[in-house]
């Protein structure tokens, strides 16, 4: 008889603990560089309690280059603009505004004791691929990826 491993039932057992997290007051382009320099695809935003207030995303920031700041006029910005290729030159990196502007504000959470199988239904009907763990005060505990949920999942035979 051989020993099957169990399949993590919480997410507490899948989460990755004490993630990265910033601010909404941070620029478009320190987001990216803590996003790049990290490795990372997302991170929740936290308010000055350090409570979740949001999360943003590579998506959220590669819309934000593509559309340009609030009030730009439609064609007038582009993603080599916002890299500085259009003509050589660095952009402002105030340019593109503060995270709070372009962040999912009320980000989809879960609690450490829930089920990974309901986190998992959630995420799909959310449409998202991170799930914050929060606790009652809603300060963030870990974060929850849909590859950490594929991970969980046993293999189909």
């Amino acid at each position: 008889m051989t020993s099957k491993a169990m399949t993590p039932q919480q997410v507490k057992d899948i989460m990755t603990a004490d993630p990265i997290c910033v601010t909404g007051d941070i620029t478009a382009r320190e987001l990216a560089e803590i996003l790049e320099s990290n490795q990372i695809s997302g991170v929740p935003v936290l308010d000055a309690l350090e409570r979740v207030i949001g999360v943003v995303s590579q998506t959220d920031l590669l819309h934000r280059c593509v559309e340009g700041p609030l009030g730009s006029r439609p064609g007038t910005f582009s993603l080599a603009r916002a890299a500085g290729l259009a003509d050589g030159t660095a952009m402002d990196p105030h340019e593109l505004g503060t995270v709070e502007e372009f962040m999912t504000p009320e980000p989809v959470t879960a609690t450490p004791d829930e089920s990974i199988g309901v986190v998992a239904h959630r995420m799909a009907e959310e449409h998202v691929h991170r799930v914050i763990v929060v606790d009652d005060e809603q300060h963030v505990l870990g974060i929850v990826t849909s590859l950490d949920l594929h991970k969980a999942f046993p293999k189909a035979a």
